[in-house]
């Protein structure tokens, strides 16, 4: 199951591009601006779903009627036009929440610490000897996060330590004001690369939904 329970992203590929398969209607991942899966998900025509398997660098643009859905784990997602992310919803820690995807992020998983430090992550911080930390920004917690129905106990999660300038949304531009139709969207951390490549993930830019089943 490789990495199923330790959970987090890094999807920093640099994957060439690309021979089309005209049998599976399959392709290499390539890079994209901004986020991959952001870049991907806007290109799904309405009768079509996205097959995105990324520790093998293939993305397969399915018809609809050629797969059921029905017994995979899936969550609601959204792209957020304002800051290019898509967001997934989650649990954390019994917290429903959103947290991004983020095809550029090397890890399993980050939370802000703020978010943190209100479902006591941050406590374990100040026991004991933190001196071989100092040199860190973050650091490590084990979390349970739930996408939809898939449960995903200890994983290995980031979290700014105290007075560490660290902002979330640095680099996507100007946070959005809570009276903007997109704040319900705003994500309180990230899953990485070394979470997805777990996963074969589906999604379905209709219905606004990403379906996971583990990847051999």
């Amino acid at each position: 199951m490789k990495k199923l329970f330790l959970v987090l992203i890094c999807c920093g590929l640099s994957l060439s591009q690309i021979a089309y398969s005209a049998e599976t209607g399959c392709s290499s991942l390539s890079d994209a601006q901004g986020d991959m899966l952001v870049a991907l998900q806007l290109e799904i025509g309405e009768n079509e779903l996205l097959q995105i398997d990324i520790d093998r660098g293939e993305v397969c643009t399915l018809d609809r009627s050629s797969i059921d859905l029905r017994a995979q784990a899936s969550t609601a997602f959204h792209v957020n036009s304002e800051l290019a992310e898509l967001a997934i919803a989650a649990n954390v820690e019994g917290l429903d929440t959103w947290l991004r995807v983020d095809s550029g992020y090397e890890e399993f998983m980050l939370l802000d610490r703020a978010t943190s430090e209100s479902l006591g992550l941050t406590d374990a911080e100040f026991l004991g000897d933190n001196s071989l930390l100092e040199a860190s920004d973050f650091f490590i917690e084990y979390v349970s996060i739930e996408l939809g129905a898939l449960q995903l106990r200890s994983v290995e999660t980031n979290i700014p330590h105290l007075e560490v300038p660290y902002d979330h949304y640095a680099g996507r531009g100007e946070r959005l004001t809570i009276s903007d139709p997109e704040a319900e969207f705003l994500t309180v951390g990230t899953i990485g690369e070394a979470l997805l490549e777990d996963f074969i993930i589906t999604l379905d830019s209709v219905n606004k939904r990403m379906y996971m089943t583990e990847a051999e």
